[in-house]
């Protein structure tokens, strides 16, 4: 981990190590109930879609690399990685609700269950009128309406290759007013979130993954070897 990130995260937390992920970072200045990617921070860009727009110092490196996994003991930990993301969470949505949820670490995406995941402790759901036009904490579903919400909303499944980074392409009527934001990162390896698809295929079970390449050096088919893009 670079020695900046971590002078940066020292300030807010605390680095432990994990008996599963080794070292993690636990938040410390969160309050009570605090959950990732928490509402009304989604801001609609002209680069890469939906971006999580954290504007605190720690924020902006929690919710763009790395995983978080909730633990039993130790609450929401942050398990470091070096890729980015315009925000590793993934999507269900119907015509009037959208939900996002953590995702889960690699270490833990073949060994979680539907059910461990798919429940209040994880998924936050808003209306979808409120994330476009602005929200607060109040337009919140609340945690018994989680598991009716995941019952009647669908994952995001389709895949949209920008300049090299993968993003969701959440339906059109979700689009909100765009910002144009200056973003820094490191582009996905188009191998890297093929991978990441069959990984999470037991999620999508019967469900078609669309992919879009807008970029010529796009994915390779799901299932191909990282060897195999742009040859």
């Amino acid at each position: 981990m670079a020695n900046d990130v971590r002078a940066v995260l020292s300030q807010y937390g605390k680095f432990v190590q994990h008996q599963k992920y080794g070292e993690v970072w636990v938040p410390g200045v969160t309050p009570q109930g605090w959950h990732p990617y928490p509402p009304c921070h989604w801001v609609y860009t002209k680069q890469m879609g939906w971006y999580f727009d954290d504007k605190t110092p720690w924020g902006q490196i929690v919710h763009h690399y790395g995983r978080w996994s909730n633990d039993p003991q130790m609450g929401w930990i942050w398990v470091p990685d070096a890729q980015f993301s315009p925000g590793w969470v993934v999507w269900r949505t119907d015509q009037k609700w959208i939900g996002w949820a953590p995702m889960p670490d690699e270490l833990d995406v073949q060994l979680i269950s539907t059910d461990q995941f798919n429940n209040g402790s994880q998924w936050i759901f808003v209306e979808i009128a409120k994330m476009r036009s602005g929200c607060s904490d109040r337009v919140v579903a609340g945690g018994g309406m989680v598991p009716l919400l995941i019952r009647q909303t669908r994952y995001i499944t389709e895949i949209e290759y920008v300049d090299g980074i993968a993003v969701f392409v959440l339906p059109p009527f979700i689009i909100g007013p765009i910002i144009d934001i200056n973003i820094n990162f490191d582009p996905w390896p188009a191998w890297f979130f093929a991978q990441l698809i069959i990984d999470w295929n037991w999620l999508w079970t019967n469900t078609n993954i669309v992919i879009n390449v807008n970029n010529p050096c796009g994915p390779v088919p799901v299932g191909c070897p990282p060897g195999q893009i742009c040859p």
